[in-house]
C-alpha cells in the first residue's frame, strides 16, 4: 500500500508537472504565433507602400506634388488576417507624428556638395570636427589642416579606418573623431524616425531625453545619405540621357505633354547638353534669354528661328531629361514641398525672408510647387538667386524610409519594421532594412 501510496503521488507529480510544462509551451507557442502575426503585418504594411511608390513611378500625376504623398497616407494603416500595421513618422518640433514613410528627400544630402552647411546648422561645432568629417570621405590619406586620417584612427583602442568614400548612412558619422552619438542621434537613439515610449520618459529609461512629447532627432533629423537626382519623370517613362540622345527623342517626349518641340530647339539643347560644364540648372536661370550659342535671331533677320525656351519647356526638361549617365545618378537635393520649415532655416541662416517667402509659396498652391521653375514666382527671383536655389532644391523625391509597426489583434504584439527604399526606377529597391 505505502509503494502504491507513493506511486500514486510521484505519478501525480509527473502528471502536475506535464500540464505546467504544457501550459507554458502553449502560451509560449501562441506568443511566438502572434509575433509572427505582427511581423507579418508590418510587412504588409511595408509592401503596400512600395506598391504605392511603384505606381506612382509609373504613373505620376504631373500636376499635384502631393498626390504620393496623399496615397502614401492612404495606405498608413491597413489589416491583414489576425493583425494591422501603422507606419508613421515624427517630424522636427511636431508634437503629432505625420502619417506614411519618411521623404529622405525632406533632408540635406550630407554626402553633397553643400556639406559645408554642417557647420552652419549645427555649428559652431567642436575644434576641427568638420575637417574631420572632410578627412574620412575624401580619398586619401593626408590629414586636413585641423583633421585627423588613417593614422589616427589605427591608434585607438578600438582600431578602425576611416571610410575615404562617401558615408553609407548618416550614423557613420559617430564613428568620425570629435562626433559624439548623442550629436547623431538625439533623442531617437534608435534612428526609427518615431517618438518611441523610452525616448519621452525624462530620466527613467535610455536613452536621455527632455521628457517632451516632440523628437529631437539630432543630426540625423537634417541629414541624410540616402537620397538620388533622377529616377521618376512626369510623363512615367525612363529618363532621356541627353549626351546620348538624338532629336528625335526630344520631340516625341515633348508630344506626350502635347508640346511641339522645334527641332531647332532640341539641336540646341542637346548641343549644349554635350558640354563638359553644362547643367540643367543653367537653364532655370537663365529662363527666357536665350541659350547660349543658340544664335538668336534679331527681329527683322529671315531664316532664323529662335531657340530660347520657355517656361514650360524647361519644366519637361527638367523632368524628363538627365544629363548625368543613368548608371551614376548625380546625389539627391531637397524636395522644396516637403523640407521642413526648421531645416530650411538652419540651412539659410541669415535669409530669413527668403526662407518665409519660400513656405508662403508652397502653402499658396493646394498642389505644391511641381517645377523649381516655379520657384521664379518668389519676390527676389533673379538669374543669381535661381542659380542657389536650383542647387538646393528638387520637387520630387526618389528615397523614402518606411517604419511601420504591426501589431497582433489578440495579444497586441508589436513588431517594427525600418525599411528604406529608391523608387528612382521599378521595381523599387531596397536600400536598407532593420527589424526589431
Amino acid at each position: 500500500m505505502i509503494a502504491v501510496i507513493w506511486g500514486l503521488a510521484a505519478l501525480g507529480m509527473i502528471v502536475a508537472g506535464l500540464q505546467v510544462t504544457s501550459g507554458r509551451m502553449l502560451l509560449e507557442g501562441r506568443d511566438a504565433m502572434e509575433r509572427i502575426k505582427a511581423r507579418w503585418a508590418a510587412r504588409a504594411g511595408v509592401e503596400s507602400t512600395i506598391a504605392t511608390l511603384a505606381l506612382h513611378t509609373r504613373y505620376p500625376v504631373p500636376m499635384d506634388a502631393y498626390a504620393l504623398i496623399h496615397d502614401l497616407d492612404a495606405v498608413h494603416i491597413g489589416d491583414v488576417s489576425g493583425g494591422n500595421w501603422l507606419i508613421q513618422h515624427n517630424g522636427a518640433g511636431s508634437a503629432a507624428p505625420f502619417a506614411g514613410p519618411m521623404d529622405e528627400h525632406s533632408k540635406l544630402n550630407v554626402n553633397g556638395e553643400f556639406r559645408g552647411l554642417v557647420n552652419t546648422m549645427f555649428g559652431p561645432l567642436a575644434w576641427g570636427v568638420f575637417d574631420a568629417i572632410e578627412d574620412w570621405i575624401d580619398e586619401d590619406d593626408e590629414p586636413g589642416e585641423f583633421g585627423v586620417e588613417r593614422d589616427y584612427y589605427l591608434s585607438l583602442d578600438a582600431r578602425y579606418e576611416p571610410r575615404n568614400g562617401l558615408l553609407h548612412n548618416v550614423a557613420e558619422l559617430e564613428l568620425v573623431a570629435g562626433i559624439e552619438p548623442e550629436e547623431i542621434r538625439g533623442e531617437d537613439w534608435n534612428m526609427n524616425n518615431r517618438l518611441d515610449p523610452e525616448e519621452r520618459d525624462g530620466d527613467e529609461l535610455l536613452p536621455l531625453d527632455d521628457g517632451s512629447d516632440t523628437l529631437d532627432g539630432g543630426w540625423s533629423a537634417m541629414l541624410t545619405t540616402r537620397s538620388v537626382a533622377g529616377g521618376s519623370t512626369d510623363s512615367g517613362e525612363p529618363r532621356i540621357w541627353l549626351r546620348n540622345a538624338d532629336a528625335t527623342e526630344l520631340i516625341d517626349r515633348f508630344a506626350w505633354f502635347g508640346l511641339e518641340l522645334l527641332p531647332e530647339k532640341a539641336d540646341s539643347v542637346l548641343g549644349m547638353a554635350r558640354q563638359e560644364d553644362f547643367s540643367l540648372d543653367t537653364l532655370v536661370s537663365e529662363l527666357g534669354m536665350a541659350t547660349a550659342g543658340s544664335g538668336e535671331a534679331d527681329d527683322g533677320e529671315a531664316g532664323q528661328v529662335d531657340t530660347s525656351l520657355t517656361p514650360d519647356e524647361v519644366a519637361i526638361l527638367l523632368s524628363e531629361t538627365i544629363v548625368e549617365a543613368p548608371h551614376r545618378p548625380a546625389l539627391g537635393r531637397l524636395n522644396i514641398n516637403t523640407v521642413p520649415a526648421d531645416t530650411l532655416y538652419a540651412m539659410l541662416e541669415g535669409q530669413e525672408r527668403l526662407v518665409e517667402n519660400l513656405l508662403a509659396l508652397r502653402t499658396q498652391r493646394a498642389a505644391g510647387l511641381t517645377s523649381v521653375v516655379d520657384l521664379w514666382a518668389l519676390p527676389e527671383a533673379d538669374p543669381d538667386g535661381m542659380a542657389q536655389l536650383t542647387r538646393f532644391f528638387d520637387t520630387r523625391s526618389n528615397v523614402f524610409t518606411i517604419t511601420s509597426r504591426g501589431f497582433s489583434k489578440a495579444t497586441g504584439q508589436e513588431a517594427e519594421i525600418v525599411v528604406t527604399v529608391d523608387r528612382s526606377s521599378v521595381p523599387v529597391r531596397i536600400l536598407d532594412i532593420r527589424e526589431d
